[in-house]
Parts: C-alpha cells; structure tokens; sequence
C-alpha cells in the first residue's frame, strides 16, 4: 500500500475471550493470567511506503506495531517499505515497536527509513525490538530505523533488542530460543539480513527485570552505523535475573550519554 494514514486507534485484546479459547488447547497460564507463547495478537502490522500512525493506544501480548517488509523484485505495491513514522502511542503490555521479521529472499526483503517516535511503554514484554528470521538463500535488508522519545516502564523481558527471532510459530517453525542468553542454548544470528543505520536518541528504561538490552548481529555480516544518544537503564531492585551490562556483539557504533555503555561498538 502506499500514502496510507492510520490515526486515533484504540486495540484491546480481550483477555476473558482469548483465556477461554487458549485453555481448551493448554495454551492459557492461569497461574499469571496471560497466554503462553506462542501470542500472536499483534496490533498493525504495516507493509509498503509513505505511511504514518499516530496517537494510539494498544493492549496487547504480541508485536504492537511491526512493520513488515517488501520485496525488492516484483513488489506488488512497493519494492521497499519505506517511509513509515509511527508516533505519539500509549503500549499497555505488547512485545515492541517492530521492524520485522526480517528474513533473506531470493527477490530480497526491505524495510528502511522507519521512524518510532514518542511511545509509552507499560509492562512491555519488549519495547525497542528489530528481528530477523531464520533463511539460508537470498538477502534482506534493514537501514535506517530510529527509536526516539522513548519511555519503557517494568519491561517484562528485554527493553530492547535487536537480533535473531526468537519465538517458535504455531506450525512449530522458528529458533524457539526464547531463553536465550539466560539459560544458556543457541540462538543463530542470521548473516544474510544486512541491519545498518540504527539510531536509538532518548531512551528510558526502568524497573528491568533483565539488562539493559540485546544487540547480536552475524560475525560474517556485523551491523554497522549504529548511534546511541542518551539511552538510560534503570534494573529492578532485587530481581534475580537483574544485570547492568548488555548482551551484544559483532555491532559497530558510537554512543553518548548512555547508561549502562554499550562496551562491544567498535568503530563508528
């Protein structure tokens, strides 16, 4: 689609009528109240160019906005999604603000020029999140995405991240490496997705039951042209998977007046 505008929407997930539906297959915890993964109750999942999303309010257990990507042959609408602001949002829950997933193409898969901008998180699962999917043949392409004005409050699981999926679909494809790093495991980065261009400009994070963050690119193909501005982590008091260092590697970048640093950027 292209020149597309999606203003004053409110998404709900109803809760009551997902439990009732997730326990006749086991896929309820009751002991929480929340579905078990998979979740699969994303929000706007956008794909093509000139687009723009504002004042939102989403409650929900999946991506809150994911923008998808577009072939970069034989695109039927567009050969790039490009051009895509997202901005003044209220997230209740919700696993992020998305570029993705991203994976390798023989047409290949383009998502650039992307901007998030003024988001409330509350209670995220993530907030910042940019992924790429498993893919041995072709290439995808992921440049240019800035996050900025970003407040995350009690993320659940990771503020920010940046790297391979995680979660296994319902047909039972996909890594299924949501542990990961914390218990150990594998989670291949994936070296045919290209992710250049990253600018995270101030962003606040308190109350994290993990880090800081995850940043993991492919040895083979290290992510390049990352800026850092005034990103701040605050961990939870007493939580016992709490740590103050990020989780990252094969990233080149800059950061300024960011707390924790990120040690692994190398090079600007």
């Amino acid at each position: 689609v292209e020149h597309v505008v999606v203003r004053n929407v409110t998404i709900h997930v109803d809760t009551t009528k997902q439990a009732s539906l997730l326990t006749k297959t086991g896929k309820w915890d009751h002991k929480n109240s929340l579905p078990l993964f998979p979740l699969n109750t994303d929000g706007i999942d956008p794909s093509g160019k000139d687009i723009h999303i504002y004042n939102i309010s989403v409650t929900n257990f999946d991506d809150v906005v994911a923008v998808k990507p577009s072939y970069m042959e034989y695109g039927m609408y567009a050969n790039c999604t490009e051009n895509v602001l997202v901005e003044d949002a209220k997230v209740r829950f919700g696993v992020g603000m998305t570029v993705g997933t991203v994976g390798p193409s023989i047409k290949g898969n383009c998502v650039r020029n992307v901007t998030f901008r003024n988001v409330e998180f509350l209670y995220p699962f993530k907030a910042i999140y940019i992924k790429t999917n498993p893919g041995d043949a072709g290439f995808g392409i992921i440049d240019n995405i800035t996050y900025e004005d970003i407040f995350i409050k009690h993320p659940i699981w990771w503020s920010i991240y940046v790297g391979p999926q995680q979660q296994k679909q319902p047909d039972g494809s996909g890594p299924g490496c949501m542990m990961f790093p914390i218990m150990g495991g594998k989670c291949s980065t994936q070296p045919l997705v290209t992710i250049s261009n990253v600018v995270l400009r101030n962003i606040r994070s308190i109350g994290n039951v993990l880090g800081p963050g995850i940043i993991r690119c492919d040895e083979a193909n290290p992510c390049k042209g990352f800026v850092f501005s005034n990103v701040t982590s605050t961990p939870m008091k007493l939580s016992p998977f709490s740590r103050t260092e990020w989780y990252c590697e094969n990233v080149q970048g800059v950061s300024t007046n960011s707390i924790p640093e990120i040690p692994c950027f190398k090079g600007p």
